[in-house]
């Protein structure tokens, strides 16, 4: 059986990391950074710092992210791959080589519209596969430290994503053992 990096790499719908900007940055509908504001209260301070400016004039709150339209499930409504922007960098949503980001989904209910995020993470890198599982697409979630390589792997239970497999391997890659997380 292949690994799950090999598999994933000839499906990869869309692909993230700490420090690449996305490729088609879309404008975000405010309601979706409402919603992720909302559902980071612990920042919200900290936040707050990154939108004041050196020069007096306050940083919009849109412009410290930074977002991708994908199609996540399969109604026809935009879902968003949402991630901090790297200019201007806001620190609060950074760590260590790590990001944060967050999958929303447009919902439509009596013509009114809104948005839930159906999953939110961190990490080094997070990639979006072509596969579904129950309307939803498969993710991959890459977390790394100066040893070991994790990648596990994601899919949509009809609720909410849950892990479904991880391999872990050596970051030298002379190394090519595997092994289960």
């Amino acid at each position: 059986m292949a690994s799950l990096s090999s598999l994933a790499s000839a499906q990869v719908l869309m692909a993230a990391d700490t420090e690449s900007e996305l490729a088609r940055n879309v404008r975000l509908p405010q309601g979706v950074i409402d919603l992720i504001i909302k559902n980071e209260p612990d920042d919200a301070r900290q936040l707050e710092e990154c939108m004041a400016n050196d020069g007096g004039e306050r940083i919009p709150v849109a412009d410290l992210f930074s977002a991708q339209a994908i199609r996540l499930n399969n109604d026809d409504l935009p879902d968003y791959f949402v991630r901090p922007a790297l200019k201007p960098y806001c620190h609060v949503f950074y760590g260590a080589h790590l990001f944060r980001y967050w999958f929303v989904t447009t919902l439509r209910h009596q013509g009114k519209i809104s948005y839930r995020i159906v999953f939110k993470a961190g990490g080094d890198e997070v990639r979006v596969l072509n596969h579904r599982t129950k309307g939803y697409r498969d993710l991959e979630l890459v977390g790394h430290n100066a040893v070991k390589v994790a990648t596990s792997s994601w899919r949509f239970d009809g609720k909410k994503y849950v892990v479904t497999g991880c391999i872990l391997r050596n970051a030298d890659p002379a190394d090519t053992h595997t092994s289960q997380c």
